[in-house]
């Protein structure tokens, strides 16, 4: 899935090796800011230890939990089977699906404008969370109600649910008609109506039931658990011969804003909306002081000592150039030091740029990561 500094790449580029080599005789690995959860299931696939993650938005802990929790493998066609079958009878007795797929064979691009409002017109009269927040915007009608209709009829299981649910996420990144992210849809110009309607084109059910094939194989060694938190709070829970990977926030918008479409699919509900983004109320998207100026470099401190101070081993990873929240691994370097003694490595890596323009801007830029190892003290 779309995730801005996912650490799928690293780990394939270093940071697998080191994290296998510190957790080798632990028994329980911390991930404190768990995103798209790619360090979370390497630990869980690869190691004995139990992975606790955590972070302060449901759709990564969701994404995480579908593999960290479970010590056996899923069977994808059975679980698909019967979820597909409920939402499609679902949709079928629902009106407004009728007129959705009526409306997929429209060729759009002849009044694409005219036909973003006939979407968005079918959208408003539906009650669903996804349908109305969303449908012609980020989904198409029919995209918006097949999720909405996989999203009720999620199986009651915990470990099936768990795998659906991250399906169900992740086939929704792939889907959105954004750039990049979900902070704000494409929109039906001349230039950015290609894009809306190609990703309006994609089939919602076949990349689901792809993204179920992918997940469900995948388990842990040794079960462990998801919760909704912030960081300090694990930290104090954690003990000496646990290990803690951190990932902090580089940018200085919270994350909230970019990835309100996947929450509001990991939630099942709805709120009111505002905006071209179609944001949620702010008192309902998460905020992080790592994603302030103004507090980031202070909530690194005290989140380092309490770690420092129960004798964790850390490993850290960051941009090594100063990144819009103001800190730089530089910065990073110097506030571990205080606590740990440090070991670091530079790796080659490429980051988000939230969307780029495709012109003086791209979406994706080469940058340089540091990976710190962190030991306590005493």
């Amino acid at each position: 899935m779309k995730y801005m500094g996912s650490k799928r790449a690293m780990l394939t580029n270093g940071l697998g090796k080191i994290l296998k080599a510190e957790t080798a005789n632990s028994r329980c690995f911390a991930d404190l800011f768990v995103g798209s959860g790619a360090v979370s299931w390497f630990i869980a696939q690869n190691t004995g230890c139990r992975v606790l993650a955590a972070d302060l938005q449901l759709f990564a802990v969701s994404l995480a939990e579908a593999v960290i929790s479970r010590d056996k493998t899923v069977n994808a066609g059975l679980v698909w089977k019967e979820w597909s079958r409920e939402a499609s009878e679902k949709n079928r007795r629902n009106h407004l699906f009728r007129e959705a797929g009526e409306f997929d064979g429209i060729k759009w691009e002849k009044a694409r404008r005219r036909s973003v409002t006939r979407a968005r017109e079918i959208c408003a009269d539906s009650h669903r969370p996804i349908t109305r927040a969303y449908g012609g915007h980020y989904f198409s009608p029919k995209q918006a109600l097949v999720l909405d209709a996989l999203r009720s009829a999620l199986p009651t299981d915990r470990a099936t649910r768990s795998v659906a649910l991250a399906a169900l996420i992740s086939a929704a990144s792939e889907c959105a008609a954004a750039p990049g992210h979900t902070a704000q849809p494409f929109q039906p110009t001349s230039k950015g109506a290609q894009f809306l309607f190609e990703a309006w084109r994609r089939d919602v059910s076949s990349r689901v039931k792809a993204a179920l094939e992918r997940i469900c194989p995948m388990y842990a060694r040794a079960a462990g658990r998801a919760i909704v938190s912030d960081a300090e709070t694990v930290a104090e829970k954690l003990k000496k011969g646990d290990v803690a990977f951190l990932d902090p926030p580089y940018s200085g918008v919270h994350y909230s804003r970019f990835y309100h479409v996947l929450e509001t699919v990991a939630r099942g509900t709805r709120s009111d909306i505002d905006g071209v983004g179609r944001y949620p109320p702010p008192i309902e998207r998460p905020k992080s002081e790592f994603s302030m100026k103004s507090t980031s470099e202070d909530a690194l401190d005290r989140l380092l000592s309490k770690l420092a101070a129960r004798d964790v081993r850390t490993i850290l990873t960051f941009p090594a150039e100063e990144t819009s929240n103001g800190l730089s691994g530089l910065a990073v370097e110097k506030v571990a030091k205080e606590y740990f003694k440090s070991s670091k490595v530079v790796v080659n890596g490429r980051f988000s740029t939230l969307g780029g323009n495709l012109q003086n801007r791209k979406a994706r830029i080469p940058a340089y990561e540091i990976i710190l190892v962190l030991t306590p003290r005493s």
